[in-house]
């Protein structure tokens, strides 16, 4: 893997920890000072001066109040107000979390904390991005908490084990672990089996198609189905590196989060985990010289045609030409891997992806990735699925996670909004 990312990872799960442990601190400082100003406002109240310490009791439980509606910003953190006014309202928010094991796999159960009795509410199991590397999990919870403010359902959120220690397929197995445990336990997470949806960003795009593909494939008559996936931003293909957007956003020096050269390193990474692999091996594959005679003269590279992006995408000023030659030992390298529909999920057969459920897919033009949503948007309609597309120009992959956009809470009511229209 490569050194950078290794080190981007090791220096974010220190800060986090760090920062938790500080958290952790100060919660135990503040259940200190509440008690011991209970302790005192009752005494004040059991020796005579009951209106002292009634106010000294209610100045108590403000100052508590306000202590859990601080979060800290660390220094790195920009609109430091702005993100705390919002992580304020969500901690003000009436839900409930929990982390468990289902089947061995990790996932955080987000439902009402009202819920009870017989009330059942629409289901969704949501699969976290990250390209397969990243220990991305603790960024997402307050989007979904924001989903859940905006809709009132239950989330199960899945922490599949990461590359390069787990590389292909753990991710997908430990995902089908949970979707199936899902279908055969609504009753357990009080959900609604008539309303069931997948949801994912990212690589969690990617698993999103992965489950309802091996459902389909390993149908079970009696369990419930899934009526909609969510798919946002999402890697469905490692096929075809030349692509308008993966040749406009082909290294850091471009505006967008993910770039091609992290892409593929992503990539390899879940494909090959700590097996070895160089730069040089990134760059052939950005010139697709893993493409075989085979594999150019079949139907595949028509899966992905250029001609079904919008003329109004932005394009590359110089398009480069596919490269002609063919490395053989980086076909034999990743291919079986690559062209694996587990693996890109859009060279699935038509019998399967034809059998989809109503889709809802997001793009965003800032992203290497960007032109995949279309290519999908595509395949699926010439295969009867209902799909829905919404493109953000001018946003960056990943924005949702980001509370301070605008956008990010707009796409989310856009999200729900449809949920709401199909669950």
């Amino acid at each position: 893997m490569d050194s950078s990312i290794i080190e981007r990872k090791r220096s974010l799960s220190a800060f986090w920890r760090q920062y938790d442990g500080f958290l952790r601190f100060r919660q135990t400082m503040g259940a200190v000072v509440f008690g011991s100003g209970i302790v005192i406002a009752l005494s004040l109240v059991g020796t005579g001066y009951t209106s002292v310490g009634i106010l000294s009791m209610v100045a108590v439980a403000l100052v508590s109040l306000a202590d859990y509606l601080y979060v800290p910003m660390p220094a790195i953190a920009d609109e430091k107000v702005q993100r705390q006014k919002i992580l304020a309202k969500l901690r003000l928010g009436n839900l409930w979390t929990e982390d468990m094991e289902l089947d061995g796999v990790t996932v955080r159960i987000y439902q009402p904390a009202d819920l009870q009795g017989e009330e059942k509410l629409p289901g969704v199991v949501y699969f976290h991005g990250g390209g397969f590397c990243w220990e991305s999990f603790g960024l997402y919870d307050i989007m979904i908490k924001t989903m859940l403010k905006l809709k009132r359902m239950v989330v199960v959120y899945v922490r599949y084990r990461l590359a390069p220690e787990f590389p292909f397929p753990a991710a997908v197995d430990d995902c089908f672990t949970v979707t199936r445990y899902v279908q055969k336990n609504t009753k357990q997470f009080k959900m609604d089996p008539q309303r069931l949806a997948l949801m994912g960003d990212s690589a969690g795009g990617n698993l999103t198609m992965n489950m309802l593909i091996r459902m389909i494939t390993e149908a079970v008559p009696d369990l419930p189905k899934f009526k909609v996936q969510i798919a946002i931003y999402p890697y469905i293909q490692a096929l075809d590196f030349k692509t308008p957007s993966y040749q406009i956003y082909d290294n850091n020096k471009t505006p967008t989060l993910l770039n091609a050269d992290l892409m593929i390193k992503f990539l390899v990474t879940y494909a090959l985990g700590f097996a070895t692999f160089d730069e040089s091996e990134i760059r052939k594959l950005l010139e697709n010289k893993h493409w075989t005679t085979e594999l150019r003269n079949s139907n595949l590279p028509k899966l992905v045609h250029n001609d079904v992006l919008p003329e109004n995408l932005e394009r590359p000023n110089i398009k480069m030409p596919v490269s002609k030659s063919i490395d053989s030992s980086l076909a034999r390298k990743f291919n079986d891997i690559f062209l694996d529909p587990r693996f890109s999920p859009l060279l699935a057969d038509d019998e399967i992806l034809g059998k989809m459920p109503k889709t809802y897919v997001m793009s965003t033009e800032l992203d290497c990735i960007r032109d995949d949503a279309f290519f999908l948007t595509d395949r699926l309609r010439k295969l009867g699925v209902d799909v829905t597309h919404r493109h953000w120009g001018g946003m960056d992959h990943a924005f949702l996670v980001f509370s301070t956009y605008e956008s990010s809470l707009k796409a989310l009511q856009e999200i729900t909004n449809y949920l709401n229209d199909n669950l």
